[in-house]
């Protein structure tokens, strides 16, 4: 893990592997050791760097509000410091946000976007069942133990056919969210900056090519915001990976993997 001040701050990153540079975004709360099952793969024909988001991991956790446009200049700014001029991006959820506005805001440094379980914001997204958002609120209640937290979620995170499959990698991924646990403040931060997003009367200006993927089975964030963002991007390509749920990298990491090589590699 090496460190680099970007706009402001300091963020922690991996590279793993030469090549094409391509650069993995995670969604709320995640680090960059949950790319594990893309880097192991991704890293045989590209250059992948991987990278706390600020508020999480080993990056600044900032004491003031900040919007998706702050993070997405966080990635630039990473960018800068390490000499890469443009890169292929892939992001999920809230890195699909991320994404978006660098795809949007700094054209020129984007050469390919992969946008993953994610959305162009605003009301006229699909959102998830009432059942859904209680549950969220429910396990992100601070007097909960992280642990119980955590369970709380892998019904609304992992498809059920995953769940009953894949329990021990389920425990698996506890124990690295267990090492992980973002702080309350960094958590917020990144609500806050998601919850106001909003794109959609700009997804026509993306030029660059896209691949928007996502899980059949998705309750977090429905496929049915894929669809859109496919429909709104011209040219953008749509997988859904039948089965699967928002962790669709974990979950199937084969498929998400030779999805992702042949699109950046095309």
């Amino acid at each position: 893990m090496s460190k680099a001040k970007a706009n402001g701050i300091e963020i922690a990153y991996n590279i793993d592997g030469s090549g094409e540079p391509l650069i993995l975004i995670g969604g709320y709360t995640m680090v960059k050791e949950s790319w594990a099952p893309q880097v192991a793969e991704l890293s045989k024909r590209f250059r992948v760097i991987s990278f706390d988001n600020r508020g999480v991991g080993e990056s600044t956790v900032p004491a003031q509000p900040f919007t998706v446009a702050d993070m997405a200049q966080d990635v630039v700014g990473l960018m800068d410091a390490l000499e890469i001029g443009a890169a292929h991006v892939f992001g999920v959820s809230l890195g699909g946000l991320i994404a978006q506005v660098l795809a949007l805001d700094h054209p020129t440094r984007v050469k390919k976007v992969g946008l993953g379980c994610t959305t162009h914001g605003g009301r006229q997204a699909v959102q998830p069942e009432k059942e859904v958002m209680g549950g969220l609120a429910a396990a992100s209640d601070p007097k909960i133990p992280r642990e119980k937290g955590f369970r709380m979620r892998v019904p609304i995170v992992f498809s059920k056919q995953f769940i009953e499959k894949e329990p021990g990698k389920i425990e698996e991924f506890l124990q690295a969210a267990l090492r992980h646990w973002p702080t309350p403040q960094g958590a917020a931060g990144q609500m806050g900056a998601l919850s106001v997003f909003n794109v959609k009367k700009r997804l026509g200006e993306i030029r660059c090519p896209v691949l928007v993927i996502t899980g059949s089975e998705d309750k977090m964030m429905p496929p049915e915001n894929s669809k859109l963002l496919a429909e709104g991007i011209a040219g953008a390509k749509l997988h859904i990976i039948e089965g699967a749920g928002h962790s669709f990298c974990q979950e199937r990491p084969e498929e998400v993997n030779r999805v992702l090589a042949e699109f950046f590699g095309g």
